[in-house]
């Protein structure tokens, strides 16, 4: 109608609404024709699963608040940290047609979650992604996703993967989350510090407030290396496991109280997947 008006008829109700221009409309960028490459639908879904929950909460931190793709003509990677804990995997194998040496494209991340919600509903094997000075674009079957580039750069995370873990056990997955679960209605509502004590053949996890009080959880597992007490946020161990799931088995390797330990799936597949986290004081 005139003015951009809309009127609205179905039966005896009639609804008119103030529209605006249809000059106002933000221009959809349209996805770069002859540029890009193609992912793997199943392998980037996965990888954001296993890596968004490691993205800063900080707005102040803006160069954390996405995860790092990094593409390569045979393999993919992302990279996801808050400075507490850093989610890294990598898939090897993989042919990405129009990518030469090693391209980094930092992903914001509502853009993942759209783009997980995307992939998650989609029979398409591979997804077509291109990018410009400003613009990442996303192309999922009919679909088209854009999102502005985050700016700045990425932390350096090759330096502060742990490189002398030689203290290690295996677990299985879905024991050590219950036990986790278990302990953690007990550590500091605030801090979520729980308490990990490696001995000879056995894991103690344990955690205790003034509030809730105390508990403790034994599994044993081979354990041949000496004595070791860190302290971790149990959220970010639980974020960890639920990740890759309930099943097969999980390994732990640690360095000393202070240093950062590190977690990955003990049964690997074509993926290396690993994550690193920060001891906490307790």
């Amino acid at each position: 109608m005139d003015n951009n008006w809309v009127q609205i008829r179905a039966g005896r109700s009639n609804t008119k609404m103030v529209g605006m221009a249809r000059a106002n409309f933000p221009q959809v960028p349209e996805f770069p024709l002859g540029q890009g490459t193609r992912i793997p639908a199943v392998s980037l879904r996965s990888m954001i699963a296993k890596t968004i929950f490691a993205i800063s909460n900080e707005e102040s931190r803006y160069t954390l608040n996405g995860a790092l793709l990094i593409l390569k003509s045979e393999s993919l990677a992302m990279v996801a940290t808050d400075g507490h804990r850093l989610a890294h995997i990598e898939k090897t194998g993989e042919n990405l047609p129009n990518i030469t040496g090693e391209r980094k494209i930092l992903i914001p991340r509502k853009a993942l979650q759209e783009l997980q919600g995307l992939l998650s509903n989609t029979d398409a094997t591979e997804i077509d992604f291109a990018d410009d000075e400003h613009q990442l674009y996303f192309r999922v079957g009919a679909r088209v996703l854009t999102s502005r580039k985050l700016s700045g750069n990425f932390p350096n995370y090759e330096a502060v993967l742990p490189r002398d873990n030689s203290r290690f056990l295996v677990v299985r997955s879905e024991e050590l989350q219950q036990s986790i679960q278990r302990v953690a209605q007990f550590a500091d509502e605030r801090s979520g510090a729980i308490k990990i004590r490696l001995e000879q053949n056995e894991l103690r996890i344990s955690s205790s407030s003034n509030e809730a009080g105390e508990s403790e959880d034994v599994i044993e597992t081979p354990y041949n290396f000496d004595p070791i007490v860190v302290g971790f946020n149990s959220q970010y161990l639980l974020d960890f496991l639920k990740a890759i799931g309930g099943a097969g088995e999980v390994r732990l390797e640690f360095k000393d109280a202070q240093s950062a330990g590190q977690m990955r799936p003990e049964d690997a597949d074509e993926a290396r997947y690993r994550y690193i986290i920060m001891p906490m004081r307790i």
